[in-house]
């Protein structure tokens, strides 16, 4: 399951354990109860998210393969209840890859183009004829290339990146990135995620 984000990014969701059913029975095991019915079941996800009781959302676990410019994995990687795994460019060449921001035309546009070409220009430059290492020659890129990296997270880590990455006062391209994933997400536990749609993302926190 892939998403395309911005100009040339993507989040794709590899695999994942456990769903709403996994939530609700680490939810019942602390009244050592029984699921009754789906609308109990609905029921009781709707208290533990109004409650903030998020612990038995870490029954969920995904794994998202995502590319994204590298301003943006920055701040994806603040959130540290998590597990990141990301391409090194010490190991690997740095692909001709960047960001270009929707509306950027005429001299913007082409100034945007030609300062990030020029920029790539110079790296492959000082790794091809200069043997420079590849570790020193990445410093001359800009921060708007594409990186690609795993990331591994339990359900209540992803609901306060979702809570905190698809605000309005969160910068338009990670939130681009946010709701790819809950989209995704819902998709394998659509009562915990709508629920947690409905009663905290809709009502702003």
């Amino acid at each position: 399951m892939a998403v395309q984000v911005l100009n040339k990014g993507f989040v794709n969701l590899v695999e994942h354990m456990g769903g709403d059913a996994a939530v609700i029975r680490n939810a019942r095991r602390c009244w050592r109860s029984e699921s009754k019915s789906a609308d109990a079941d609905r029921q009781l996800l709707r208290h533990l998210i109004r409650k903030g009781h998020k612990t038995p959302f870490e029954a969920m676990v995904f794994t998202f393969d995502v590319k994204a410019p590298l301003f943006v994995a920055r701040q994806w990687f603040r959130h540290r209840i998590a597990s990141y795994n990301e391409e090194s460019l010490r190991y690997c060449i740095a692909q001709r890859e960047y960001y270009v921001p929707e509306g950027l035309e005429g001299d913007v546009l082409a100034a945007w183009v030609r300062q990030n070409e020029s920029a790539f220009d110079f790296y492959y430059e000082l790794v091809d004829t200069y043997k420079l290492p590849r570790e020193q020659a990445r410093s001359v890129l800009p921060v708007g290339i594409y990186t690609n990296f795993f990331w591994t997270v339990n359900g209540s880590s992803l609901m306060n990146f979702l809570m905190l990455r698809t605000a309005q006062d969160a910068q338009y391209e990670i939130r681009m990135y946010a709701n790819a994933i809950l989209e995704l997400v819902k998709e394998v536990a659509p009562v915990s995620f709508g629920e947690f749609e409905r009663e905290v993302l809709k009502r702003g926190g």
